[in-house]
């Protein structure tokens, strides 16, 4: 073979093993998780309805990162709390909270682990309650609003939410996570303006996992 055809296909060869090799690193690339699940436990707190009335069960959440920069990581996100109802014994049922919000992460360069963060969005609180002994009258009421197993006493009500937390990863999928939440709720009528019967402050601690 002629030396310049040899040099040609050395040219080639490097070029190919180039290409190659370029291939494999894009493909091993580690993307940066786009999606957090949690599980977490929902307290109940401060001088309202909700920390007198109910005690917090479970919770759960998912979280979608759209935008990332240097200083911070915006996700939209939703989670649900569920509390059981317990200020009367004859009443059985719950509610839940659903929080639909979009949280801004702050990435720490000096700290990379640690992630604290900020949400706001709008809440909504789905109670729904029955009672086990015919004629209960939850307000010394003789037409009460809660009735027998037969009907069920459903309500929904809504409001601005907002909080804070903060979330340190154990590893690079999973993490650890404290969160403060405030809900004020949009009522009428005569409940209208009344804080124990508008706020829901709640305190939550949980896992998650990045994906």
């Amino acid at each position: 073979m002629k030396p310049i055809a040899m040099k040609k296909l050395l040219i080639l060869f490097i070029f190919i093993n180039f290409q190659f090799g370029n291939a494999q690193n894009q493909d091993t690339v580690v993307l940066e998780p786009l999606f957090d699940i949690g599980l977490h436990y929902p307290l109940s707190t401060g001088d309202n309805f909700i920390a007198n009335g109910y005690v917090g069960l479970i919770g759960a959440d998912i979280r979608y990162q759209f935008t990332d920069t240097r200083l911070v990581s915006v996700k939209a996100a939703v989670a649900v709390d569920y509390f059981d109802y317990t200020f009367f014994d004859d009443v059985n049922g719950g509610a839940f909270v659903i929080k639909p919000e979009i949280i801004g992460e702050f990435n720490i360069v000096s700290i990379p682990k640690l992630k604290p963060y900020v949400s706001l969005g709008y809440s909504f609180f789905s109670v729904s309650l029955n009672t086990s002994t015919v004629g209960f009258d939850i307000i010394n009421n003789p037409d009460p609003v809660i009735q027998p197993n037969d009907e069920r006493f459903t309500d929904t009500q809504s409001g601005i939410s907002y909080g804070f937390g903060v979330a340190y990863d154990i590893t690079a999928q999973f993490f650890l996570e404290v969160s403060a939440d405030f809900i004020k709720l949009d009522l009428d009528g005569d409940i209208s303006g009344n804080r124990f019967n508008e706020n829901i402050h709640t305190v939550s601690m949980g896992v998650g996992v990045r994906l």
